[in-house]
């Protein structure tokens, strides 16, 4: 199994050039999601005043190296080429990757920081929900403004909503949106076009004909749920509409599976639509002239973000250095070059989309697009998303 199916609760794929195929990065998160937020470090003053000694005008020496956790494939070698290696022939520093999975760094570095030791990398690249859960673990450094100036430059969605300094920072978006296959609408609907509400797809013309995520189960599609179902996502046993709604859509769900199996499924033909689907899974297929697409629905869909933070415990001169990879990786410029490599946006104000994201409201790049989008509040997804989980799965078997 590929090292991003073990690694990441995020449900994507991404176009490799060396393997010709999309290969996912989701893992299941429900396990690994368990924690009480209540006796977390989360408050961001607390362990950080190492933070006042990072001091722009007065840099300390350079390491010879900084460690950034990554994504093999396609991941690394973006970011390499985009961000690390121009920021060592700028600096002189070498950037070494280390490829462990998200859970297994996560664990790394809590241990650390937990015996007073140095964390295992100097920059934790990791998707949003790991990433709030380790800044409310009291697991980050919060980003000295002066070192990391450029995240004045980055759209509201990069940055946390918290109390105090700012822990981490958002780089690129990415939707759960609909996707489908226009050759099943064709022959279910007598219409090629999508459904512009996802309330539709709980008719009865679409029985079996629908494919979610299992891994875990609805994920991406929740907040949509609770969106029809008019409830606040929070204690499960205050959701009981939303639970309502995913029992009465069960009949119409034809297949449950990952990114590359629901992807089979609607490319062959065997579902019509995947609910909460990431687009960028479909690019590929599309461009070889398979019938797929995607849209948003006027509801909206779940918007999400990777983002980077330095782990606490550093030596003075690998904190700093750090903090200025992780500025690096925010300067338009590089966000530009890095967006050709990785085809997803960028959340740098200044960075001009790739033309055939212009207008796509599933790869957000205008304010317009961000509107239509919905960002759960990430405290209440750390606290109940495995109970959400659950709940579901119950309600499916």
């Amino acid at each position: 199994m590929d090292q991003r199916e073990r690694a990441v609760d995020d449900g994507r794929g991404r176009f490799s050039p060396d393997t010709g195929s999309w290969t996912s990065r989701r893992a299941f998160l429900a396990g690994s999601s368990a924690l009480a937020v209540s006796g977390l470090a989360g408050c961001l003053g607390g362990g950080s005043e190492t933070t006042s000694e990072l001091d722009p005008d007065d840099p300390p020496e350079k390491p010879d190296s900084i460690t950034v956790r990554a994504w093999g494939g396609v991941w690394q070698e973006s970011l390499a080429a985009a961000i690390g290696d121009p920021f060592t022939e700028e600096t002189g520093i070498d950037v070494v990757y280390d490829n462990s999975d998200i859970q297994v760094t996560q664990n790394n570095i809590r241990s650390a920081v937990d015996q007073g030791q140095a964390p295992p990398v100097n920059v934790n690249w990791t998707v949003l929900v790991f990433m709030h859960r380790e800044y409310l673990q009291g697991l980050a450094e919060p980003l000295h403004p002066d070192v990391v100036p450029h995240t004045e430059e980055m759209r509201e969605l990069a940055r946390p909503d918290v109390d105090g300094r700012l822990p981490y920072i958002g780089l690129y978006p990415y939707t759960y949106a609909l996707g489908y296959n226009e050759e099943v609408l064709e022959s279910i609907q007598g219409d090629p076009e999508p459904v512009t509400s996802w309330e539709t797809l709980w008719d009865d013309v679409y029985e079996g004909w629908l494919g979610m995520y299992n891994d875990p189960p609805a994920d991406g599609f929740l907040p949509v749920l609770a969106e029809l179902a008019d409830v606040d996502l929070g204690p499960a046993d205050e959701m009981e509409p939303l639970w309502d709604l995913v029992e009465d859509l069960a009949p119409n769900l034809g297949y449950l599976g990952s990114d590359s199996s629901i992807l089979q499924n609607l490319q062959e033909g065997e579902i019509a639509y995947a609910a909460g689907y990431l687009p960028s899974n479909l690019l590929a297929a599309q461009n070889e002239g398979v019938p797929v697409g995607w849209t948003i629905p006027d509801e909206g869909a779940t918007v999400r973000t990777d983002c980077m933070y330095t782990p606490k415990n550093q030596p003075l001169s690998e904190r700093y250095w750090s903090q200025v990879f992780i500025d690096f990786a925010l300067r338009a410029e590089n966000q530009a070059q890095w967006m050709e490599g990785l085809q997803m946006p960028m959340l740098n104000e200044n960075v001009d989309p790739l033309d055939w994201m212009a207008d796509d409201p599933a790869f957000p790049t205008a304010e317009s697009d961000f509107d239509a989008l919905i960002a759960p509040d990430l405290d209440v997804y750390a606290e109940h998303s495995p109970d959400w989980f659950d709940r579901i799965s119950q309600t499916l078997e």
